[in-house]
């Protein structure tokens, strides 16, 4: 074989290893590592592999067994995509030769360019390996971000029902009150405000990408294996497991993808709950996370007999008198800026006594601004203690507040985020503004 073809096939290989990798073997023992060659011998019968991983000599060591044991089946994979008479026997060996300067580094970080490592919106974890994890406990505690959304709520009670089902024990926990518009869900007397003292087999965190945003836990030690799923784009995964999806809609509809792993079969509880995460996450189908895969979810739910009707009325047409009290106390703060690009509204402490309303009952206040023509950002400004407030933002699409809220260190979607400012009003307003600004004049 020519040197060419011999180099060609060298490249190949290599290609189709790291494909390999990038799916993930399954032995526990290889780390984060990079194929940076292939030499093959003239006769094609002997392919030396040579990779590289970060750590040390014993951890470099266990990834080199781990691969050599998972030769076998790297040889049938390559077998079935390169076109060849034979597969060479592969040995694989750590890559001395980058041990010098910064040229592993170097070669990690093309690496990670190369295949996306670093774009906040690819997936990562998956359905698959969240239902594996499920099915090996038996004790859950299920939780979400304090004062929860339709989202949160809806998808912390199809999470309990779903293990219901499986016959797991489960126990579903937010410190904060249900909102009356999703109290109707089923089961959803039984989220309870303390977690217990467990200790539990595994710790479920919905729709939240850090422990610090839900409430009180029992100590680490008895949380047990920590299983995350969210879908916020600028979140890192949190947990042993995770299934993070920064395109997914919601978490009822990444639950719904949960099922498929699952000998679960879907009921209308279940099906009630997911529709619910979906339409609230979608402001009833009306954001631009309204995609194909959400309608589907939602549709496959309606033929299971969830009502389109009854749920809307539920959760938009039965408001207790004190949310419109607060929301004729809270309009009079609007403001607009004079470019007509964003507006805001302020919501005090002093409202919720004057009103009698509770935290739950402001949620959607935000829409009101975002439906100004010529508005492109919302902004909230709600004060929680003196002179710390909680910020919310909309987009309309064209700015990306998630960007403008990661800055104060907080996150969210492109089109839907928030963060946390202490300081006197005029001083975080202030800060606000300028950074939405900022944003929208990029």
């Amino acid at each position: 074989m020519t040197s060419f073809r011999l180099q060609r096939l060298s490249e190949q290989i290599q290609e189709e290893i790291s494909a390999l990798l990038l799916k993930g073997l399954k032995d526990p023992r290889i780390g984060f590592v990079t194929i940076t060659g292939v030499d093959l011998s003239p006769d094609l019968s002997r392919a030396w592999v040579y990779f590289c991983t970060p750590g040390t000599e014993e951890e470099r060591e266990r990834s080199r067994s781990g691969l050599q044991s998972a030769a076998g089946f790297i040889r049938k994979a390559l077998g079935k995509r390169l076109h060849i008479k034979q597969i060479p026997a592969l040995e694989f060996r750590y890559d001395t030769s980058l041990d010098r300067g910064d040229k592993i580094e170097q070669l990690l970080s093309e690496v990670r360019e190369k295949e996306g490592w670093d774009d906040p919106g690819r997936v990562r974890g998956s359905a698959e390996e969240v239902a594996r994890a499920l099915s090996e406990s038996h004790s859950f505690l299920i939780t979400s971000h304090t004062n929860p959304d339709g989202d949160a709520i809806a998808s912390v009670l199809a999470m309990g029902h779903l293990l219901g089902l499986l016959g797991k024990q489960a126990v579903m926990y937010n410190p904060d009150e249900v909102p009356a518009n999703y109290a109707h869900l089923p089961e959803a007397e039984r989220i309870v405000k303390a977690p217990g003292e467990g200790p539990y087999d595994a710790t479920i965190v919905l729709d939240c990408s850090e422990l610090s945003r839900v409430g009180p836990l029992p100590p680490a030690d008895r949380l047990g294996k920590i299983i995350g799923i969210d879908h916020h784009l600028t979140t890192e995964p949190l947990g042993d497991v995770y299934y993070l999806d920064p395109g997914a809609s919601s978490i009822g509809e990444m639950i719904d993808r949960i099922l498929e792993h699952l000998p679960v079969e879907l009921d209308l509880a279940l099906a009630t709950c997911i529709y619910c995460s979906i339409l609230s996450d979608t402001g009833s189908f009306r954001y631009s996370n309204t995609t194909p895969a959400a309608l589907r979810s939602a549709a496959r739910m309606v033929a299971q007999g969830v009502s389109p009707w009854d749920m809307a009325r539920q959760v938009y047409e039965s408001q207790p008198r004190e949310r419109l009290l607060m929301l004729a106390t809270v309009l009079p703060s609007l403001h607009v800026d004079p470019s007509g690009r964003y507006a805001s509204i302020l919501v005090t402490r002093e409202m919720f006594e004057t009103t009698g309303a509770t935290a739950d009952m402001i949620d959607g206040f935000i829409n009101y601004p975002r439906r100004i023509e010529g508005v492109e950002v919302a902004i909230q400004f709600r004060e929680v203690e003196p002179e710390l407030y909680k910020i919310s933002f909309r987009s309309r699409g064209n700015a990306n507040v998630a960007a403008v809220a990661e800055h104060f260190g907080g996150g969210g979607h492109a089109n839907a985020a928030g963060c946390t400012l202490s300081g006197g009003f005029d001083e975080v307003r202030d800060e606000i503004y300028q950074a939405v600004e900022a944003t929208l004049n990029e």
